[in-house]
Formats: structure tokens, C-alpha cells, sequence
């Protein structure tokens, strides 16, 4: 099943380490000598891991994470089943932040999906084919991270005798070069130092500890991790609990346009988004597309200027993402510039709202354009 199921391999784990802050270090025992260090086998271990992962018909995990930084301090535990056809479940089952309360349960039978916000009371419900965007924008950054992490970046074997709860475990050293940044899309601003710890039996991972650029670190440990055994099938339908809201996913685009209007973002964001004035006539506002479960959405203007396209895309979930690349003043704050490619990006954060330019432009014309956002 592939990529369905890599997709749900460590959701919470990454979403939380890029959105949210960095987490605290945990005890892990090991051998206080280590052999001289392999990155030939370290990165062997690695891409079998991964692998073992891409290539497994079902999935069965808990994920354990303590964040500790400078936006957020907690605990989380989720639990997630997968198997072919996009049958998925994810159960929030102890959390103390606020952004992912216990109890938020997301379903997905291959063809209906549903997300239970017990906070709110609500369950969000809708065809998958017409609301995977509600998932996508969130697990293809993180599919792109795991990937980053267990194939592009620099994997060097430290220790074949660390322990992890009990299990013989292999030490791998992991790191984000910048020559491989860019061959992970949407890892270009991921920089991470950190390690892996991997079963020395099922070569699956057992403990990812990172420590990630502008956050701190980030420390998750997997107590259940099973692949390819039978998962009862009940578990991907799901019955709204009494006295809750039934609603459609918000719409996120029109059967003829797949985009929606400015004021229909604005509508739906609940707070102001940036745009180019409409007197500068020589930009062409094509529509805007909405991606994200409600609360979390990221909204992307698309806009045309003479041959040229370019995008901004804003979000509450896109403020203080760590980057790398060259900074500078823009709008009271720092921004980063960033490169991928024929592609330059251009990074803020400006009152709680994260915001990128991206486009075949040059350094003066992302500043130019982010100038006149109002």
C-alpha cells in the first residue's frame, strides 16, 4: 500500500515537531564506549527501516511525544491503524495541548472520512475523494520529512548496543546536509541533528530524537509498533457520539474553479489574510485554495503577474517553522529567503500568522511583493 501507509507512519510525531515546538530529551541506556562510527551501514539501517515501513500491508502504533519549547510545553499520545484501500484511524488518547485535545478522532473507511473535534462537539464529514485536501497538506510535509530524515540526510552508525525500553537497539546518527536539502520536497528548511534508535530484531524504529534548527529538540518513542498483522475492520467506521454537530468539511474550492474567492478565504480563516492591493493592476488574483482541517487551514493565493506565477500561502500552522537560508528585515520582523531549484521562497511570521512567497522570482521582487501585502 505504500504511500497511504507511510503517509500515517509518524503523523502527530513530525506534525508536532514542525508546527508546534521542540520536545525534551528522554533515557535512553546505552554503552557508554561507542565503536568508531559507519555511515555506510548507518544509512543501510536506515533505508531498511524505511523500507520495512513502505512496504507493510497494515500498521498498528503508539506514539509517545513530550514537547518542551518556546511555543509549547506538553505530552501527547496517539494510536493509528492502517491498512490498504485508505482505511485509516488515528485516536488522540492523552494530550495536554491544546492544538490536538484527547479524544480527536480521525476516520477514513478509503471513501468517507470523519474528524471528531470533542472540544468543539463537532464531526467533520465528507467523500474522501472530495476532501482529501483536508489531510494532504499536512501528511505530504510530513511524508516528506520522514523521508528526509531516514533517506536524505547524512546517517552515520554510532552504536550497535543502545537499549530502548528494554530492546537491543542500533544508534544511528542523523543530519540534514545542506547538498541534500533539496532532494526532499518540502524539506529544503528542515535542519536537524539528532538520532535514531532502531530494533535491532525488526529493524523498525524505536526512538527518534532530534534536535531541530529555531526549536529545540524533538523526542518520540514508539511502545507499539507492528506491521502486516490482522486489524479489525470496525475500526475504520466511525458513529458520531450523541449530542454532537454533524457538519461538511468546509468547502474548499468550486466544482468549476477548484479555488474559492478572497473574501470566501477570508470568510473561513477568521482572520485577516494578507493580499495585493487591487490598485496594483498588473497583479492578478487567480483564486485561492484552502487546505486543512478546519482550525488549521493554510490558505494559498494564487497570483499571476504578465508570465509569471507565484503563490502566497498563509496560515496560523505556518508561523515559526524553522528555516535555513539568508535573513533579512521585511515588515518589522526577520524573514528567511530560501532556494530550491529555480524557486525562491520567502518566510515570516507576522501576528501569529506564518507566510511564504514562492515563485520563479528574484530576491527584489519577493520583497517588493511582501512590501505591499496589506
Amino acid at each position: 500500500m505504500s504511500r497511504n501507509l507511510w503517509r500515517v507512519v509518524l503523523p502527530f510525531t513530525f506534525l508536532l515537531m514542525l508546527l508546534l515546538a521542540a520536545c525534551g530529551g528522554s533515557n535512553t541506556s546505552q554503552a557508554p564506549a561507542k565503536p568508531t562510527p559507519t555511515p555506510v551501514q548507518g544509512q543501510q539501517l536506515l533505508t531498511r527501516a524505511a523500507q520495512n515501513l513502505r512496504t507493510a500491508k497494515t500498521l498498528h502504533a503508539i506514539f509517545d511525544i513530550t514537547t518542551a519549547g518556546p511555543g509549547v510545553n506538553g505530552t501527547l499520545k496517539t494510536e493509528a491503524w492502517n491498512v490498504s484501500q485508505g482505511k485509516s484511524r488515528t485516536v488522540v488518547l492523552q494530550s495536554t495541548l491544546s492544538q490536538l485535545p484527547a479524544g480527536s478522532i480521525t476516520v477514513s473507511n478509503g471513501k468517507q472520512i470523519w474528524h471528531y473535534d470533542p472540544v468543539k462537539k463537532i464531526v467533520y464529514t465528507g467523500p474522501v475523494s472530495e476532501n482529501a485536501a483536508t489531510s494532504q497538506d499536512q501528511n505530504e510535509f510530513i511524508m516528506n520529512i520522514v523521508q528526509s530524515v531516514f533517506t536524505h540526510g547524512n546517517a552515520t552508525l554510532v552504536s550497535s548496543s543502545a537499549g530502548v525500553n528494554g530492546h537491543d537497539a542500533y544508534e544511528v546518527h542523523v543530519a540534514s546536509t545542506a547538498s541534500r536539502q533539496s532532494a526532499g520536497a518540502g524539506s529544503g528548511n528542515f535542519n536537524y541533528d539528532g538520532d535514531v534508535y532502531i530494533d535491532k530484531t525488526s529493524t523498525l524504529p524505536l526512538r527518534v530524537k532530534l534536535t531541530v534548527q529555531g526549536f529545540g529538540q524533538v523526542t518520540v518513542d514508539l511502545p507499539t509498533l507492528i506491521l502486516n498483522q490482522p486489524v479489525n475492520e470496525s475500526l475504520f467506521t466511525f458513529v458520531p457520539p450523541a449530542g454532537v454537530k454533524v457538519l461538511p468539511f468546509p468547502k474548499t474550492g468550486t466544482s468549476n474553479t477548484g479555488t474559492i474567492t478572497l473574501a470566501q478565504a477570508q470568510q473561513q480563516a477568521g482572520y485577516h489574510l494578507l493580499s495585493i492591493p487591487v490598485s496594483q493592476t498588473a497583479y492578478k488574483l487567480q483564486g485561492v485554495d484552502a487546505l486543512g482541517a478546519p482550525g488549521s487551514q493554510v490558505f494559498t493565493l494564487n497570483y499571476i503577474n504578465g508570465n509569471t506565477t507565484f503563490a502566497i500561502s498563509e496560515g496560523k500552522s505556518l508561523a515559526n517553522l524553522p528555516g535555513s537560508g539568508q535573513q533579512l528585515s521585511l515588515r518589522g520582523t526577520t524573514a528567511t529567503l530560501s532556494t530550491v531549484g529555480s524557486t525562491m521562497t520567502l518566510t515570516w511570521t507576522e501576528k501569529g500568522v506564518g507566510i511564504q512567497i514562492a515563485g520563479s522570482l528574484s530576491k527584489d521582487e519577493l520583497v517588493a511583493i511582501a512590501n505591499m501585502l496589506s
